[in-house]
């Protein structure tokens, strides 16, 4: 009997974006790794003003982030600086890391939550 070939094929990190609205404050959840592969979902729901009283990123389920994803959430920052912000939710220890070492963690607001990070966005 001979051996079955297999063949392999590479399985991607399962990576998802969901968009949604909260008290005017356009929230947008990202679950899995954001790198090269993933960045262009990112960069699609992020597009636009988001609502009237800003964007929060939700990153509480992104274990890792490349500069991809670094390079998407400072265009954001620039973009909605003057149209409502931009806040992050939930920022686990090794992304948090990644903002500190390329100096972001002190330049984007960050809040331990959604709601906290819509209340911030709600007092500037």
């Amino acid at each position: 009997m001979l051996p079955s070939r297999l063949t392999s094929r590479p399985v991607l990190p399962a990576f998802d974006v969901r968009v949604s609205e909260r008290d005017g404050v356009r929230i947008v959840e990202v679950e899995g790794e954001i790198d090269i592969l993933t960045a262009p979902a990112l960069a699609e729901a992020l597009r636009g003003d988001g609502g009237p009283g800003g964007l929060v990123l939700d990153l509480g389920k992104v274990p890792f982030m490349s500069a991809s994803g670094l390079r998407l959430i400072l265009s954001a920052h620039r973009r909605l600086s003057r149209r409502g912000g931009l806040a992050l939710a939930g920022v686990r220890r090794n992304v948090a890391h990644v903002l500190e070492v390329v100096g972001l963690a002190d330049v984007l607001l960050m809040a331990a939550d959604v709601p906290a990070a819509i209340r911030l966005l709600a007092h500037g």
